[in-house]
């Protein structure tokens, strides 16, 4: 009886966690660059059960007896965002899904598919969480304040028509990232980063968050289900065991 608790508990907890990282999606659906996160249950090693015969110990086996569940691994899905025409000069996207823009973090340099980039009022270009964002040479870009500010498809920034720095753009293979706050990463060995060879730039557009709202808002109905009947197992057991207890208190 016991163990039918426990499974029903395991099932409750990994419910419960699967529901936080769709509840971090959902609320992420809107972030420019943003890159969902999928969680996969694993089922939690059985017992083999076998029939006991008299007088002759164990007998065959009849099967396994589940321990329930558990969450298992956590994996930051790369599939490209959605690509929209915002045809503001500063936004821009990237044509390769493993090419990356450079911005620096208190943390060190960091990397980023949001292209929602801005002037703050010193001139410098900052990305839409306000970090600095870096040159080909890993040096802050700063415009000088005054003029209109744009960006070419080669990645450069263009001051009233004249290249003033070129945008630090890098190669890296997705599996090599973890994921950081405000949508962006952190390799997770130096030498994975390479510069792009081609980078290929779209301004006026920007790379969406690649999170599905409906599929999303679907998974956590149905996980909200699972869990409410983990639960109520867990409460059926509970009086199961009151009124053994109770029975056996009688003979």
């Amino acid at each position: 009886m016991e163990r039918g608790l426990y499974a029903a508990a395991s099932g409750m907890i990994a419910q419960q966690t699967i529901q936080d990282y769709l509840a971090q999606n959902i609320a992420n659906a809107n972030t420019v660059g943003y890159k969902q996160d999928n969680s996969t249950f694993r089922a939690i090693q059985g017992i083999q059960l076998q029939r006991l015969e008299q007088g002759q110990g164990r007998g065959a086996q009849i099967g396994q007896l589940g321990m329930g569940v558990a969450s298992d691994n956590v994996y930051t899905d790369w599939q490209p965002g959605t690509i929209t025409q915002t045809n503001v000069p500063l936004d821009a996207s990237l044509e390769n899904p493993q090419q990356f823009f450079a911005v620096s973090t208190p943390r060190g340099e960091r990397y980023t598919r949001a292209g929602n980039f801005q002037v703050d009022g010193a001139g410098n270009l900052l990305s839409g969480a306000g970090q600095p964002v870096l040159s080909a040479t890993g040096q802050a870009i700063n415009t000088g304040g005054r003029g209109d500010v744009t960006l070419d498809p080669r990645g450069n920034v263009m001051l009233q028509g004249r290249a003033i720095a070129q945008l630090k753009i890098v190669q890296i293979a997705p599996n090599a990232l973890r994921k950081e706050g405000d949508a962006t990463f952190a390799p997770i060995a130096p030498n994975a980063v390479q510069p792009a060879a081609q980078p290929l730039v779209r301004p006026g557009t920007l790379e969406q968050s690649n999170v599905n709202s409906v599929r999303s808002l679907v998974q956590m109905i149905t996980l909200s289900r699972g869990f409410d009947m983990a639960q109520r197992a867990i409460l059926t057991q509970d009086e199961l065991l009151k009124s053994a207890q109770s029975e056996l208190g009688k003979l």
